[in-house]
This record gives C-alpha cells, sequence and structure tokens, in this order.
C-alpha cells in the first residue's frame, strides 16, 4: 500500500509539474524569440534610414563605414544587395552568407517587401535570426527633375547569431526543470511522510492480527496514532481478539477439565471390567472382550478429540528444517518390529543420490508434525495390508516441494472414500472395529500447520497412496 501512495504522489506531482512548466516554457521562448526579433527590426530598420541617405547622397557616399560600424557593434551580418549584387557587405561570413541558395531567396522576397525569420542549419547554434527589407531610393524623374520613388532593387539584410537566443532559451527550460525537480522531489518526500503516518497504523493492526491468527491471543493492535478510521478499525481487531481470546481460554478449560473427568471414570471402568474376568463364566468372556474393546475405543477418541483441539487452538509453532532422509528411516526402524509381527514387508525407499551417506532431502515443517503424520500412515497401511503384503516408505522431490508417500497392498478405497476419509468420525465401510476416526484429521491439521498439504491416492496394486506435501528448504 506505501509503494502505491508514494507511486500516487510521485505520478500526480509529475503530473502537475509538466502540466504547468511546459506551457511555461513554451511561452517564454516564445517571449524570447519575439523579443529578439523586435530588437533586430528596430536595429535594422534605424540603419535602413542610414542605408537610404547615403544611396541618395550619390553612389553610396559613406556607406560601407556605416556598415562596417553596424555590424562589429552589433556582432552581426550586414548586407546591402541591389539587383543581386552586393554593394556594402560586413561581418563574419557576409559573403559566404550571400552565396547560400537560402539567403538568395531571403532577398528575393524582400525586394517586394519587409520580411524576417531564423534561417535553420544543422547545427542549432549556427542558426541566424533575419531582417531583410527593401531601401527607399531617389531616382531622377522625366525631365531632370528629382523624384522620391523606389529606384533599382536595394534590400538591406540584417541577421545575428540565434545562440544567445538558444542560450536563454535553454537556461529557462533548465531552471523549469530543476525546479520541477525540486517540486517533485519534495512532493515525494511529502507524500513519503504521508504514506508513513497512513500505513503505519494498518501495519501495526497487520502485526496483531497476524498474531492473533497464530494463537497469540494477547496481541493488540497499536490505537491513538493515526487518523480516526483507522484508530476505530484497531478497537474493532482488539475487541475480537479479546472475544477470541476468551472463547479460547473458555474452550481450554473445558478441555481441561473434560480430560481430567472423561480419563478417570474410563480408567476406572477399565480396571473393574478386567476385574471381572475371574468372576464370568466363558460364554460371559466374548461380552467381556467386546466391553474393554469399547473402552479402549471410547480412551482413544477421546484422546484424538484433545489432540485435535490443541492442534487447532494452541499457538502455532514455527516451521524449521526437516531432514526427511532420516525421518522415513526412524520411522522404518520405529514400525519395522510391528510390520515383522503382522508378515508385511517395510521397506524405504530414497532417490538414488540421497540413498547414500551424505546427501539430504530438506523440507520446512513444524518440529515432529511429519513424524506423527508418517505414524497415522502407517498405523493405517499395516492396519489394512495382509499378510505376505508390503508398505514401502518413499520420498521424493517435486519441484519446489518435497512429497513423502507411504503406499500399501490393502483393498483401497474409492474416490470417493479418499476424499471424505479426512473428516472427523468418519469409516468407511467394513472398516475393522476399535479406530476413532480421527487419524486423517489429526494427519491433515498438522500437515495445513506446518504449510502443506495431505491427500490419499490409489496406489498401483489397487491399495492406498497416502501423501503428504510439504514446501522444500531451500539453503
Amino acid at each position: 500500500m506505501r509503494r502505491r501512495l508514494l507511486a500516487g504522489f510521485f505520478l500526480f506531482a509529475l503530473i502537475l509539474v509538466v502540466a504547468l512548466e511546459v506551457p511555461l516554457g513554451l511561452s517564454l521562448a516564445r517571449n524570447d524569440r519575439t523579443t529578439s526579433m523586435s530588437e533586430l527590426q528596430s536595429d535594422a530598420s534605424s540603419l535602413a534610414v542610414l542605408v537610404s541617405a547615403g544611396l541618395n547622397r550619390g553612389g553610396g557616399y559613406g556607406l560601407q563605414p556605416v556598415v562596417n560600424q553596424f555590424a562589429r557593434s552589433d556582432g552581426a551580418v550586414v548586407a546591402v544587395v541591389s539587383n543581386g549584387h552586393a554593394l556594402a557587405v560586413a561581418g563574419r561570413g557576409a559573403l559566404e552568407e550571400l552565396r547560400d541558395a537560402r539567403t538568395e531567396a531571403i532577398v528575393k522576397v524582400a525586394a517586394s517587401g519587409h520580411t524576417s525569420g531564423e534561417e535553420g542549419s544543422d547545427d542549432p547554434d549556427d542558426d541566424f535570426l533575419y531582417v531583410a527589407l527593401p531601401v527607399a531610393v531617389a531616382v531622377p524623374a522625366t525631365g531632370g527633375l528629382s523624384s522620391t520613388t523606389h529606384g533599382p532593387d536595394v534590400v538591406l539584410l540584417v541577421a545575428e547569431s540565434a545562440a544567445p537566443l538558444h542560450a536563454r532559451i535553454r537556461s529557462h527550460w533548465i531552471t523549469l526543470a530543476l525546479f520541477g525537480i525540486g517540486m517533485v522531489a519534495l512532493a515525494t518526500a511529502l507524500g513519503t511522510v504521508l504514506a508513513r503516518s497512513l500505513t503505519r497504523p494498518l501495519e501495526g493492526i497487520e502485526a496483531a492480527v497476524a498474531a492473533v491468527g497464530a494463537g497469540r491471543l494477547s496481541e493488540r493492535a497499536p490505537v491513538g496514532r493515526g487518523p480516526a478510521e483507522l484508530d476505530a478499525l484497531g478497537e474493532t481487531v482488539n475487541e475480537m481478539a479479546e472475544r477470541l481470546e476468551e472463547l479460547v481460554h473458555t474452550q481450554r478449560a473445558f478441555l481441561a477439565d473434560a480430560s481430567h473427568q472423561l480419563r478417570t471414570p474410563l480408567t476406572a471402568l477399565h480396571l473393574r471390567l478386567e476385574n471381572l474376568e475371574d468372576t464370568l463364566d466363558p460364554e460371559q468372556q466374548a461380552d467381556l472382550t467386546a466391553a474393554l474393546a469399547e473402552a479402549d475405543r471410547l480412551s482413544r477418541i477421546v484422546d484424538g478429540l484433545l489432540t485435535l483441539a490443541r492442534t487447532e487452538g494452541g499457538v502455532r509453532p514455527t516451521r524449521e528444517r526437516v531432514d526427511v532422509k532420516d525421518v522415513l528411516r526412524d520411522r522404518a526402524d520405529a514400525w519395522s518390529a510391528l510390520a515383522e509381527e503382522r508378515q508385511v514387508t517395510l521397506t524405504c525407499e530414497l532417490p538414488a543420490a540421497l540413498d547414500q551417506p551424505g546427501p539430504t532431502l530438506m523440507a520446512l515443517g513444524c518440529p515432529g508434525h511429519l513424524e506423527q503424520i508418517l505414524d497415522n500412515f502407517l498405523a493405517n497401511a499395516l492396519e489394512a495390508t495382509p499378510a505376505a503384503g508390503n508398505v514401502v516408505l518413499r520420498a521424493v522431490p517435486a519441484g519446489d516441494a518435497v512429497e513423502v508417500h507411504v503406499i500399501d497392498d490393502g483393498p483401497g478405497m474409492s474416490p470417493a472414500d479418499r476424499t471424505r476419509a479426512f473428516d472427523r468420525f468418519w469409516r468407511r465401510e467394513g472398516a475393522p472395529h476399535g479406530g476413532s476416526g480421527l487419524g486423517l484429521a489429526i494427519v491433515a491439521q498438522l500437515a495445513r500447520m506446518s504449510g502443506g498439504t495431505a491427500w490419499l491416492d490409489a496406489s498401483p496394486t489397487g491399495g492406498i497412496d497416502a501423501v503428504v506435501r510439504l514446501e522444500a528448504y531451500d539453503s
């Protein structure tokens, strides 16, 4: 959000500066050009009077000194041209300028009237501002009388370098650019301060919400540090956190009481049933065995519910690096005795590069969660696999993740049953007695807390391929 606010302030300031300074710069350039041309036209008009007087005195008497003096004082190029021939020329490069085709065209146009403008070139600093105007010359009238009518075409051309004009225009643009940069920088600085004043309270609220979501229910959002609207939002978040804390504490207290109140009578019930074994007839032993099994099942259900409640309501542990290879080998060793007892072959498979000492397969997960997940998967797999069957514990890298598979040779499940298997208390039809229906629900919760997912696929032999996928650890 802060970046968007800063980008908005920056773009607004930039558009405002451009919208104001570009027209201003164009106006200043136009005024400078108009002023330069007006001054040059005024000088040319004054010189034209002197040139006309010199020509009228006869033969251009004293014309060249006047032209030379004007050219030196103004740094200009001056030429007096009559019928294409130069009568007087002064200024640096004047003769070369007169031979230029564009200058010849200007002189021809000026013979019939005043003209002015800027003569361009490849280099802007070599451009010239020019004024060309016809000069009135008195010629004898018929009968020897003098007259003030124009004689042969006489044109006065006055030109000066456009470099000073361009320098002034560049100076204006540079000044405007520096001013614009300063204004944009100032607007960005002010925008940064304003954005921080707006986003800092939001960051505090976000941190508080994240902490509450992670289970730290005592965290509260800061209030009184920002606008009234954000303070109101912070207060609402705090009220929600207080309510959640109260509810969770009530739930935990209930779970603690329920754990104590349920475990004690269940243990007592189990002991009483065991004490009855010596007093019952053989025909009643079957009923007693079933009652003991139901008591054990009830104990497992209570334990499973308490485990789920703790994982859902407690503080989530920080994810750490988990050596998947070591975990798999440890779990395979732990369950090998039960597998041997049930005549099931339990194997641990790792990628070829990892099956030797040294290389490891690392994932991110909460401490102990992968072990609990595999214990649930292996317990189900050994329960479902018949004697002489196989259970395979396998780990494979999968892009930016690590997948762990527990594959069995059991009867398998339909796609619908595999989807429902993670629901609490759900047990498929024909499942062995004694299960609580909470094992896979606990697996799903543990996988989510570790930032991963768990699911069931069909194995190539028709059994179940139980999979947990965790984020790979990038060192």
